[in-house]
């Protein structure tokens, strides 16, 4: 293990430092799921099926990871319902203290984090990210070196890797397809949900997470001073497996950003498409076209799949118009 200067600063700074940067992760990924929930009303007019589409499986991707992390946590849901208009989740348990509170706080959380952690393991599956390869390379185990490493090594990385996957994916692979689909679909509903109290006398996932570590300052003490303990614990156990723990809680953060920018991007393409006359998208087709000519790593047969694609989906936008 690296050589650690453990005085008390550096016991608490160093592991909070790595909470430091997924929290500002999930920060811009709050952010940007505010953004895309105010730029989709955009299509409804034009597209209302698709609008509705998009709204249910966000939806039903939320409270699937309410009821996925009440089940692991061993809570009974008692409730599962969706629409494209909303939905929610009953869970209950016998339980009570720490460790069901901090279920309850996972439970509230599990948005931000449930899609990523299925995207993730998609993308293992297939082959397009191996975390090892990706893991965290601390050359100084102190904050200022543990937070340089994530924000200008780790993430830029990540950024970089996942948008060459995804600018060269073939679409002749029904499995590239549903990568796609997963991506652009099923992060814009991917936060803890937050609910105006006043307008409708309920409180959302994000109000509740936040009340719940406000009106229990013990457990959200024990919790931080747990979390601290167990960092260096496990840490002095197996310093490399540790380092791919927090490399996979950084990717997961930076993976939704990424299926966040893919849906906004998506909606933007779908409002200029209506907006444009059929000269501009005539000549943006052809733009396209030419940006995957250049690309020597495509085939014949991909780059002709990938424009058909292109063709059914404009078809597709038309018909449901």
């Amino acid at each position: 293990m690296h050589d650690i200067d453990l005085t008390i600063v550096n016991f608490f700074s160093i592991p909070l430092s790595f909470l430091l940067i997924i929290f500002s992760a999930l920060v811009i990924q709050s952010i940007i799921v505010k953004m895309i929930s105010t730029h989709i009303g955009k299509i409804y007019f034009n597209h209302p099926i698709l609008f509705k589409s998009m709204n249910y499986w966000a939806i039903f991707v939320h409270e699937f990871s309410h009821a996925i992390t009440a089940i692991v946590t061993l809570n009974e849901v008692k409730d599962f319902k969706v629409s494209s208009s909303g939905g929610h989740v009953v869970h209950s348990s016998n339980r009570t203290g720490f460790f069901q509170w901090v279920a309850v706080q996972a439970i509230s959380a599990s948005p931000a984090f449930v899609p990523p952690i299925l995207t993730v393991v998609f993308l293992e599956y297939l082959g397009y990210i191996n975390i090892p390869n990706i893991i965290l390379n601390v050359s100084s185990f102190d904050t200022i070196s543990i937070i340089s490493a994530l924000y200008l090594d780790l993430i830029p990385y990540i950024l970089k890797t996942i948008g060459i996957l995804l600018v060269n994916l073939d679409y002749s692979k029904i499995e590239n397809i549903f990568l796609l689909f997963i991506l652009v679909f099923s992060f814009s509903a991917a936060k803890p949900s937050s609910i105006d109290k006043s307008k409708y006398g309920t409180q959302g996932d994000l109000q509740n997470l936040i009340e719940r570590f406000i009106k229990y300052p013990k457990y959200t003490i024990l919790l931080v001073l747990l979390y601290v303990v167990c960092f260096w614990l496990f840490l002095s156990i197996n310093f490399t497996f540790y380092l791919y723990i927090f490399t996979l809680f950084t990717l997961l953060p930076v993976i939704a950003i990424v299926a966040l920018a893919c849906n906004y991007l998506f909606i933007t393409l779908i409002h200029l498409f209506d907006k444009s006359s059929m000269i501009s998208v005539v000549i943006s087709v052809i733009a396209f076209a030419l940006v995957y000519l250049v690309m020597p790593q495509y085939t014949e047969k991909q780059y002709l799949v990938n424009m058909a694609s292109i063709a059914i989906l404009i078809g597709i936008l038309k018909v449901t118009k």
